[in-house]
């Protein structure tokens, strides 16, 4: 008998994390609501990371939108990473998410390493260009910024980059006086930007590490730059918003719910 309790607590100590991060934690979204000074006021919902493939089913993704959309954003920022490959997603569902949010406020995206590109084709077959992906989110009322820039009434200037891996980087576009933010899916983007001028990037594809183990250094983080994760960051003089990301790649999470960012931007 003693030894059977000890194996249902071993086989219990072993089955309950792995529920929790296939089970729960991939689809309990936390809603982040982050301040950012020094620039002209405005709300930004920020969403990166959906890998609608191997991730969640875009029906969650989708009540994932429905919670930052909550917060009435002025403006949408989507960066990148909306499948895992190019193939075998599930395309209606994911034009469906783009569809809500661009009927919602004005939404811009760039696009990310999984989305088409050199990275893409050389390590899973995929897309070796990223023109389906852009086509799709044009196709349902979201502007891409594809190494270009808009400038919002209130001033601001977005730039829009390529990915780094799938090598459609740049250049960078800004041309406006005003207070410019980049949309860009890598933070280590900012390396090559460091002589353009620019207040705030937001951008994704970390996933927060994805898997925390608590107080242990991040074990998984596809950056060079290991100091930014998440959260926001002073850089040079700039600031850098990365979002752990809105989808859970292969189902798991664990210690780093998947997130919906709110930016609070003000003077």
């Amino acid at each position: 008998m003693k030894s059977r309790r000890v194996f249902l607590g071993l086989t219990s100590a072993v089955v309950a994390p792995v529920l929790w991060a296939t089970r729960v934690e991939p689809a309990w979204h936390e809603v982040t609501v982050t301040p950012v000074r020094g620039l002209p006021a405005m709300r930004i919902l920020h969403l990166s990371d959906l890998h609608c493939s191997d991730g969640l089913p875009a029906s969650v993704l989708l009540r994932a939108l429905d919670m930052g959309l909550e917060h009435r954003p002025d403006v949408i920022c989507l960066t990148g990473d909306y499948v895992s490959t190019t193939h075998g997603f599930d395309e209606a569902g994911l034009r469906g998410i783009f569809r809500r949010a661009a009927q919602a406020a004005p939404c811009y995206a760039v696009l990310g390493n999984h989305d088409g590109g050199h990275w893409l084709n050389q390590r899973f077959g995929g897309n070796p260009s990223s023109v389906a992906m852009r086509q799709m989110l044009s196709g349902e009322g979201v502007q891409v910024l594809h190494n270009q820039s808009t400038v919002l009434p209130n001033g601001i200037e977005l730039v829009g980059l390529g990915d780094i891996y799938s090598r459609e980087f740049g250049p960078f576009t800004g041309t406006s006086p005003g207070p410019r933010i980049v949309l860009c899916h890598n933070p280590d983007g900012k390396d090559n930007l460091v002589n353009e001028r620019w207040n705030l990037m937001l951008s994704g594809h970390t996933h927060g590490g994805q898997i925390r183990l608590w107080p242990a250094p991040t074990v998984w983080a596809p950056v060079n730059d290991q100091r930014f994760i998440s959260g926001l960051h002073d850089w040079a003089g700039r600031q850098l918003f990365i979002t752990r990301g809105a989808g859970s790649p292969k189902h798991v999470r664990f210690g780093c719910r998947p997130e919906v960012s709110i930016l609070e931007l003000a003077a």
